[in-house]
């Protein structure tokens, strides 16, 4: 899929602001529909008032013949005050009219012949209710008679007047429904295709743009798993956005990690062949000198001989360490695994360091279990006469150091077993913040251990790389009678009881 060259910012701004801009045409679209929906219910009502307005005129004008008619015949006081309030009636609704069809243009010469017909009319209706009353002659039967010809006239020619008023209104009246129909139609697909258009064009959008992120951060994700397990990295993504960048700088770290990777190789190399061979070498004529095997030296000479063979043999444990430590934390150590008795394992490095404990008087008690594991003996005896060293060295004069060996169980229902061997002392202890720290190359609790105790950091960080090429893992917890318990964990043997 072809990519837009945009940052993840713009990208952002066109998935809200696309659908945002449809969305402001749909409601315009929408608004307009409604304003012609209203326009049309105001044309309804308009109608309506226009044929309301005639009919009471009509009604009106009618009401005022029937007082001026009934005043002449019977003069009676009701039709008196009721012919001139008709009269008013007749003058507002010619008002209300006029108001009603003023911006009607088709009206207008209607509207002028309603008003000649409605004034000739009151003017009729005025002589009409002013004539005296005469004899039952021929004459005034005659006279009467043209009068009410002359209304029955008018009220005609008032009809034909507004008639073409009322069908206009009426042929408005009988449309606006089905068009007020159409026009809630119109509005309801509108909605209907707005909101579906909408939907469709913010996923259509969200797919797009985020199959092109999820797909790149994917390429990234694979790239990661292959540096863990040093394979090469995938080309590097298209785009010019923050995804694209960070590709970038992950290639380019990868590329300077591994030159630094080889350099470091480089830095081993020489240290193997280089340093140790030399070092070897020159431990070897220290002993022979210190021995007094080039003949005797001044006991000045010796005791500078003894310094500088001591300080060999802590050069060459250290760059021992140091290949070691790289050779297992790359998992390139050997190991063989098999059954192991824990009790032989512990006599053994309990074993390697009697002497360095008996120079201290510091007494090494046991508590084992019958139980076995599975793993490098050579490399587990390794762990313990490490702890065991740290144990003794930090331990004071006279001291006591105990090791337990147990099965444990692992796991959310205990599935697992394994087995914990601790050694635990009465020295300083470690303080909280530090119980993983010191577990990492060259972390020490303080400082001057390095120059006091002859530690160089790496013991532990050697015994974690051991005890995770074992699946088993390592730490420490506080003695509650003083000091500290370094522990490690590892699978348990066929042979564990």
């Amino acid at each position: 899929m072809a990519q837009l060259n945009l940052k993840i910012s713009q990208r952002g701004f066109l998935l809200v602001s696309i659908p945002l801009v449809f969305e402001i045409i749909f409601v315009t679209v929408l608004t307009s529909l409604i304003t012609q929906a209203e326009a049309e219910m105001r044309r309804e009502a308009h109608a309506k008032d226009v044929v309301r307005a005639v009919y009471k005129l009509q009604r009106d004008l009618l009401d005022c013949a029937t007082a001026a008619g009934s005043y002449n015949l019977s003069k009676d006081t009701y039709s008196d005050q009721r012919f001139p309030l008709a009269q008013r009636w007749i003058k507002q609704d010619l008002k209300e009219l006029d108001a009603l069809v003023a911006n009607s243009p088709g009206h207008a010469e209607k509207l002028q012949r309603v008003h000649r017909v409605a004034e000739s009319g009151l003017k009729v209706f005025e002589d009409l209710k002013s004539r005296q009353a005469q004899a039952a002659t021929l004459d005034s039967l005659i006279g009467t008679g043209a009068m009410l010809a002359r209304v029955r006239s008018l009220v005609g020619q008032f009809g034909s007047a507004t008639r073409d008023i009322v069908e206009e209104e009426e042929r408005i009246l009988s449309q606006s429904p089905v068009m007020q129909s159409q026009q809630r139609e119109l509005v309801q697909k509108a909605l209907i295709a707005g909101v579906g258009v909408n939907v469709i064009l913010a996923i259509a959008m969200a797919m797009f743009f985020s199959k092109g992120i999820t797909e790149r951060l994917e390429v990234m994700t694979q790239n990661s798993l292959r540096v863990a397990k040093r394979e090469p990295l995938n080309e590097p993504v298209e785009g010019v956005d923050e995804i694209a960048q960070l590709d970038r700088t992950f290639h380019k770290m990868v590329d300077d990690l591994n030159v630094a990777e080889r350099q470091k190789q480089q830095l081993l190399q020489t240290v193997s062949h280089d340093l140790r061979s030399p070092l070897s070498s020159v431990r070897g004529t220290l002993t022979l000198l210190s021995a007094g095997a080039m003949g005797e030296m001044p006991e000045k000479a010796l005791e500078k001989i003894r310094l500088a063979e001591s300080d060999t043999e802590r050069l060459i444990r250290l760059i021992n360490d140091l290949l070691d430590l790289e050779k297992y934390s790359e998992g390139k150590g050997k190991l063989e695994f098999s059954d192991v008795p824990v009790k032989r394992l512990v006599e053994r490095a309990a074993n390697s360091v009697i002497a360095l404990a008996e120079r201290k008087g510091i007494n090494i008690s046991r508590a084992i279990d019958p139980v076995s594991v599975k793993g490098d003996e050579d490399r587990l005896v390794q762990i313990v006469v490490n702890l065991l060293s740290n144990a003794i060295k930090f331990s004071e004069q006279g001291g006591e150091i105990e090791i337990e060996a147990e099965a444990v169980s692992a796991g959310e229902n205990g599935q697992s077993k394994l087995v914990e061997i601790a050694v635990a002392d009465r020295g300083r202890g470690v303080p909280e913040d530090l119980r993983e720290k010191i577990f990492e190359r060259f972390e020490q609790v303080a400082i001057s251990d390095a120059t006091e105790s002859g530690g160089s950091g790496l013991g532990l960080a050697i015994c974690k790389s051991i005890a995770e090429l074992h699946g088993g893992s390592i730490g420490v917890r506080e003695n509650p009678g003083g000091g500290s318990i370094f522990w490690f964990r590892i699978p348990s043997g066929t042979d564990s009881v």
